[in-house]
């Protein structure tokens, strides 16, 4: 730790009236949290950008899928949902 961050990191533990060590702790707990955040996104970005790419191929080997059957998918559901909480 370079000697200007030690005065900048004892001067707010007194003012705060905590530790350095309490300090330091709650810096390194908020990066590694900041940091496990930021790989969740990027695995997340990740698996969107794969799932694209798969949604492509299935697009050019075999087209798109007609919105009629779709609608009709979905009536089919939402009346199956509604019969089985229907009393």
């Amino acid at each position: 730790m370079e000697a200007d961050q030690h005065l900048q990191l004892e001067r707010r533990a007194q003012e705060s009236g905590r530790s350095m060590s309490d300090l330091v702790r709650e810096i390194v707990d908020e990066y590694l949290t900041r940091e496990s955040v930021g790989e969740a996104v990027r695995r997340s970005l990740a698996a969107l950008d794969e799932l694209t790419a798969m949604r492509h191929d299935i697009e050019r080997e075999h087209g798109l899928l007609e919105t009629s059957f779709l609608d009709a998918l979905m009536d089919e559901l939402r009346e199956e949902r509604d019969a089985e909480i229907t009393p």
